[in-house]
């Protein structure tokens, strides 16, 4: 059960004042804690726990704490399984990045903005003589603030980098190389690698989002052409029709306008009448010698204007009855019998 501890008054506003030894006494239980979030995405802290189980179960007992708006505290029984989890990183969940951060009594277990997150680098062709906790120090701190190395860069095992957890900010530029200079004012240059980049919104200056994810960001999108349909004329009963013409935003009524030509068989009064019969004179036919000769009352001739041909036929033309008489003469093709 709880005990009840008279509390101060300052300015006659009462105030909680617990003497020293009890922060002390709390932040022992908490001496191997480390901090941890997600990047970019905020996941239930049941499917954390279930993953981080599986990845972390060699390195001991663990127990893992829900702190809110997705910052979770993880306790280990010992420093040894804490560091193992340290130099083993980066870690991932779900395929984002885990961060973790040493716990300290006066963090804060708020996430508002994400600015700064830790970041593995590799530091290649340092110098031996600067290969000290001072000497990667004052390198890493171009980067950023040098949080701790792992077991391999502190025991000296590999010579050939150097690995060290920083504590970069989003508006980093992430080099790929820094200068030293030494001691006799040679300069040289120490090549960067990061195992694990970050991705950072360079408007907001944070981790949580990347520029093409940030609402901040103006976006272009491309819209398709329209699709015109082409459509039938409708056409109403007062006789106008509507005709979409090139270029135009509305449709335009356009009148037709029948033009009505009178019929001159009709009359006035709206009565169909026969058209008079035209009188034609009698045209002049040349007889055998070249001399005109008139026809009689009841010769037919027939004009240009008849169904039967184009050329004039002329009554008591003997072409006609000619060729039928020399096609029946002999039989077929002039086949016949010859009367002598």
């Amino acid at each position: 059960s709880l005990v009840f501890y008279e509390p101060l008054v300052v300015n006659g506003m009462p105030r909680a004042k617990p003497p020293p030894d009890v922060a002390a006494s709390g932040a022992k239980e908490w001496e191997f804690a480390l901090v941890a979030f997600l990047v970019g995405k905020r996941l239930p802290g049941r499917n954390v726990k279930e993953t981080l189980e599986r990845k972390w179960g060699q390195a001991g007992h663990f127990s893992f704490h829900v702190a809110g708006n997705g910052v979770f505290l993880i306790k280990f029984d010992n420093g040894q399984a804490r560091d193992w989890v340290l130099n083993n990183g980066p870690w991932d969940v779900w395929g984002y990045h885990l961060a973790l951060r040493f716990w300290r009594n006066d963090m804060s277990l708020s996430l508002d903005d994400c600015k700064s997150i830790p970041v593995w680098v590799k530091f290649k062709s340092v110098p031996v003589h600067y290969w000290n906790k001072d000497g990667l120090s004052h390198i890493a701190s171009v980067l950023g603030r040098p949080l701790h190395m792992d077991a391999n860069t502190t025991n000296k095992r590999v010579l050939a980098f150097a690995r060290v957890c920083i504590e970069m900010s989003a508006s980093s530029s992430f080099p790929d190389s820094i200068t030293l200079e030494l001691e006799d004012g040679i300069t040289t240059s120490i090549g960067v690698e990061y195992p694990w980049r970050p991705a950072a919104c360079t408007l907001c200056k944070v981790f949580e989002h990347s520029n093409k994810t940030c609402p901040r960001a103006v976006r272009r999108e491309w819209l398709p052409r329209p699709v015109i349909m082409a459509q039938r004329k409708q056409t109403d009963a007062e006789g106008w029709i509507t005709v979409k013409r090139k270029g135009d935003k509305e449709d335009l009524p356009v009148s037709t306008q029948l033009i009505v030509e009178e019929d001159p068989l009709l009359d006035k009064e709206g009565e169909s009448k026969l058209p008079a019969t035209p009188v034609k004179e009698a045209p002049t036919v040349l007889g055998r010698h070249g001399s005109p000769r008139g026809l009689k009352e009841n010769d037919l001739v027939v004009g240009e204007d008849s169904r039967v041909g184009t050329r004039p036929l002329l009554k008591g033309s003997s072409s006609g009855h000619k060729k039928r008489k020399k096609k029946g003469q002999g039989g077929q093709g002039g086949g016949g019998r010859r009367t002598r």
